[in-house]
């Protein structure tokens, strides 16, 4: 029995388990806080519907949406789990990607992986990062075993998942190159790109066929303020614990090695170009992050490689202290807003504070999953409560909801009410809506993202809160 699991095979396989369990009590609240989680809902319930495609939103994620809409139920679980289930298989690759590469400690690392609190909460939840990054993290794996053609296979279906995992086919390429000759290494770049790019464009030919070439472009948001932006590239990530430790570690790779014999990971048959495709990797998706910051979760391809980078230079302690640290990350210390509808429960170890405007709190005993998993039931609870609310409606009435119309527009079955709900609406809507005789009412703090959007105050043209006592 003790053979049995010491054999690599099912020590692994015990290991994805276990990290499909911790997922389990995590995926029955909600889609997930971001609206674009329900926006995939409601796009695969449309499609199981109707049998005809639609974008959840542009440019699409037509391999997210087509399977989503095969298993959707109704029920806030199935889509999670899918998510789940796709987020461990990619999880399970990244061990068996270490082991191909000789690591030491690949448990140790794809625990890491999977604990980071942004990778964590986003394998809870039906947003499609995961999708995106397990579909690349089996391409490496590909690509490590010197297999192009399943590594394009599976890089193109990544791009099918999300557009911007296109970039990886740089890094790859660099990591597919093997000795000096020329030729041959032309060849193998041409195998995975052609690959990766006849799989990508197939994936993408039913949003083509609905939307031409107008699928090619994004929503334009308002640029968030700095501090925002330096939140989520860490904490929003890493947790607060695990950006000390990300810190800690980029401190020591920059002490001067000393003398006393240091024990290593990875062995010295990873040679540089492994190294120059990670840092590429990495490079790419923050500059893409630092075009558009709108959420964390932009930035969930550069943790396994940034993991990588540290397994190849951190000496075994210290790359087990920080990997330890980025497994606990997710448990221990957060920092949420409270003045918001979705503010997590606190626990009593816990200190407000203010940045600007945001009122936030630290809160040292509930770590980034729980306060996440906090707000989704709390987000719940607010959707249900608005939604009950709308039989006392008896006129014609104009909602504006901003971040809530996903899940309102999706759970609303039974109302009856006169009611038309909008996210954001243009001045000129309004006006139309006004000159009907609508009454305009707005959930809270939407009159002010509202303005950031279209440009107008919506008081100004009798908007009014919805909800009572509310300034």
């Amino acid at each position: 029995m003790r053979d049995f699991f010491q054999r690599e095979e099912v020590r692994f396989t015990i290991f994805a388990f276990v990290i499909l369990l911790t997922r389990v009590p995590f995926l029955y609240d909600g889609y997930g806080i971001d609206s674009d989680s329900w926006s995939l809902a409601i796009t695969a319930r449309n499609i199981a519907e109707t049998h005809q495609y639609e974008v959840s939103r542009f440019p699409g994620y037509p391999v997210q949406e087509i399977v989503s809409a095969i298993f959707y139920t109704g029920k806030f679980f199935t889509l999670n789990f899918l998510t789940a289930i796709l987020s461990t298989i990619g999880i399970l690759y990244f061990v068996l990607f270490l082991r191909t590469l000789h690591f030491r400690q690949p448990l140790l690392a794809a625990a890491a992986l999977a604990f980071v609190p942004v990778v964590f909460i986003e394998s809870t939840t039906a947003i499609d990062y995961m999708w995106a990054l397990s579909f690349i993290l089996v391409s490496m794996y590909y690509v490590s075993r010197h297999k192009l053609i399943l590594a394009g296979l599976f890089l193109g279906i990544a791009i099918g998942c999300r557009i911007t995992s296109g970039a990886m086919l740089i890094p790859f390429a660099i990591m597919s190159l093997r000795g000096n000759n020329i030729s041959e290494n032309i060849v193998r770049i041409v195998k995975l790109t052609v690959v990766t790019l006849i799989i990508g464009a197939t994936m993408y030919i039913p949003v083509y066929v609905k939307y031409g070439w107008s699928f090619f472009t994004y929503y334009d948001t308002p640029y968030p303020a700095i501090p925002v932006v330096l939140y989520k590239f860490f904490i929003g990530v890493w947790g607060l614990l695990g950006s000390a430790a990300l810190l800690l570690a980029i401190v020591l790779l920059l002490l001067p090695d000393s003398h006393v014999a240091r024990k290593y990971l990875f062995p010295r048959s990873v040679n540089e170009k492994y190294i120059i495709a990670w840092l590429i990797a990495v490079d790419l998706y923050i500059i893409a992050f630092l075009r558009l910051p709108m959420e964390a979760g932009y930035l969930i391809p550069i943790v396994p490689f940034i993991i990588l980078i540290f397994g190849k230079y951190l000496y075994k302690g210290a790359f087990n202290f920080f990997a330890v640290c980025l497994i606990l990350s997710s448990f221990i210390c957060s920092i949420n807003p409270i003045d918001r509808n979705d503010a997590p429960s606190t626990s009593k170890a816990s200190i407000p504070f203010s940045i600007g405007s945001e009122k936030l709190i630290l809160d040292i005993l509930k770590g980034p999953v729980n306060a996440y998993q906090s707000r989704r039931k709390n987000g719940l609870e607010f959707s249900n409560e608005i939604i009950e609310s709308f039989d006392t409606i008896h006129s014609n009435t104009l909602l504006v909801t901003g971040k809530w119309f996903n899940p309102l527009y999706l759970m609303n079955k039974k109302s009856e009410a006169p009611l038309i709900l909008r996210d954001y609406i243009s001045q000129d809507s309004l006006l139309s809506y006004v000159g009907k005789n609508y009454s305009v009412y707005y959930l809270p703090q939407q009159d002010y993202f509202n303005t950031l959007m279209h440009g107008y105050d919506i008081n100004l043209y009798g908007g009014m809160p919805y909800l009572k006592g509310e300034k």
